[in-house]
């Protein structure tokens, strides 16, 4: 498997989150992390993996454990696919099996949502169950509301687009009902509000529902861009994330070769639907719809969970893993199964060469970390070149490694509205400074971020630049190690 492949993964802000789960299983037990940050279990919709990481973190190595919480968000996903195909036929066939293992190697997970991976994977069972048990109604709303708080306490998000996936099937299944199927409609409608009614209270009573970045934080920013006449600059850019997110669906990190590949995949899959080769079972033909709708008009974020357009094709790509199949009548079908499951182990070969190319990188960085004194400060700098998602993969993660593997304290996924944890201290203080420097001179990058970051408290800076860039020195510190688009500073003393 891939991820056997390197050390360390490179996956944008995963070992952010995967510091987070780190800290919360040492409960203050470092002193150096006690200083820095305060753990604030609380209710929250996102506390999937926080959970199991902290229990993994807990009885693993670091960065073992870390990997254990990757391979759970590469096999949720796959697993929640195959649960809804066999609800759906009574079996799993090879087209779902190979769809399911294109998409566990995903954009999402390249850059690093955990949380909304394995929500997504029990969304996709819990979808399956509530297809399943449709013929037991009692059982059927039982199930859906245990598995309704599961899926909200994993990701709040995810939550809502089950709901969304769910009403959408009952829709379709009345409708192919005709006259007697609509008048149930309200009935089942008042179902799907009980399901939703706990977590709901759950939301409501959580600090999350109070956070910035809400639905009215979304339509401030359309305000913003109106007032400044930027709005159609911005919307182009969106429909280009949102389009070259659906292209590189599935991802290894080779950027060129992933869009070429998803243009090959989703041809594949359109010539099947056109063609008549491929059927979509018709339960799901309604929620199929409504995941393609939501790639175009779901806000950028909301409630302070970013990048949910470019979450949309996954959840799409998933429920025609799950309930596409080949049409027996039609005598080229089989081939064009064939030629769809060849790209499985091609993804599978894609990933694993861009993953351990990357493996020797991080040996390099660990081994210059080892210079690096106890109870340091460190933070992440980026030259103007390396700003980009696709620059950001392999540099990233390493100011994070800092934090796991070296025990230094370094910025991170800690906001109390999102996640259990608080950030205090010197890192606090550290952080507000530079904040406070980059508002007197926004847009800081490269060298002169590094400076910033030096004069705000901060002993060690990764700054991230294109490979073959030269280091250039900054006053107080001195290079401790560079590498292949990296270089580590430290601060001299005086």
């Amino acid at each position: 498997m891939p991820v056997l492949t390197a050390p360390v993964l490179p996956l944008i802000d995963f070992y952010a989150h995967a510091f987070r789960y780190a800290i919360l299983a040492d409960a203050g037990r470092d002193p150096w992390l006690a200083e820095n940050y305060r753990v604030a279990w609380s209710l929250l919709p996102n506390l999937g993996l926080d959970a199991i990481g902290a229990a993994l973190f807990r009885v693993l190595p670091p960065l073992a454990a870390a990997r254990m919480v990757a391979l759970i968000a590469i096999a949720a996903p796959f697993a929640g696919v195959l649960m809804l195909a066999r609800c759906l036929r009574g079996q799993v066939g090879t087209l779902s099996v190979a769809l399911a293992g294109i998409l566990a190697h995903s954009f999402i997970l390249g850059w690093g949502f955990a949380n909304f991976l394995l929500g997504l994977g029990l969304a996709l069972a819990a979808l399956g169950l509530w297809i399943a048990g449709r013929d037991a109604p009692g059982r059927q709303l039982a199930v859906a509301v245990a598995a309704g708080i599961v899926i909200f306490l994993t990701h709040g998000f995810v939550f809502a687009l089950w709901g969304v996936l769910i009403a959408a099937v009952e829709v379709a299944l009345a409708a192919e009902a005709g006259r007697r199927g609509l008048r149930t409609l309200p009935r089942r409608g008042l179902r799907l509000l009980a399901v939703a009614a706990v977590p709901t209270a759950l939301f409501l009573a959580s600090a999350t529902s109070a956070g910035e970045g809400g639905v009215t934080g979304a339509v401030g920013n359309l305000a913003v861009h109106l007032r400044d006449g930027s709005l159609g600059a911005k919307l182009l850019d969106e429909g280009w994330t949102r389009a070259d997110a659906g292209l590189r669906v599935a991802e290894s990190g080779w950027p060129l070769g992933d869009r070429l590949f998803g243009a090959a995949l989703w041809a594949l899959l359109a010539a099947g639907l056109v063609t008549g080769r491929l059927r979509l079972d018709r339960r799901l033909r309604l929620a199929a719809l409504a995941a393609a709708a939501l790639v175009v008009l779901v806000p950028p974020g909301l409630f302070g969970v970013g990048h949910l357009a470019e979450r949309m094709p996954l959840v799409l790509l998933a429920l025609l893993a799950a309930g596409l199949v080949p049409d027996r009548r039609a005598a080229r079908a089989p081939a064009l199964v064939r030629a769809i499951s060849v790209l499985l182990p091609l993804h599978l070969l894609m990933v694993t060469l861009v993953w351990a190319r990357s493996g020797d990188g991080y040996r390099d960085f660990m081994a210059a970390a080892e210079a690096l004194p106890a109870g340091s400060l460190a933070a992440p700098a980026f030259s103007p070149e390396s700003q980009s998602r696709d620059r950001q993969k392999a540099c990233k993660p390493l100011s994070f490694l800092l934090g796991l593997d070296r025990g230094l304290a370094v910025p991170t996924f800690a906001n109390p509205t999102q996640q259990p944890l608080e950030i205090i201290g010197p890192l606090a203080a550290a952080m507000a400074d530079y904040d406070r420097r980059v508002a007197a001179t926004p847009a800081l990058s490269g060298t002169a971020q590094v400076t910033a970051l030096i004069a705000s408290g901060f002993d060690a800076v990764v700054l991230c630049q294109p490979p073959g860039a030269i280091a250039g020195a900054v006053a107080g510190t001195r290079i401790v190690g560079t590498g292949r688009g990296w270089t580590l500073y430290l601060a001299t003393p005086g």
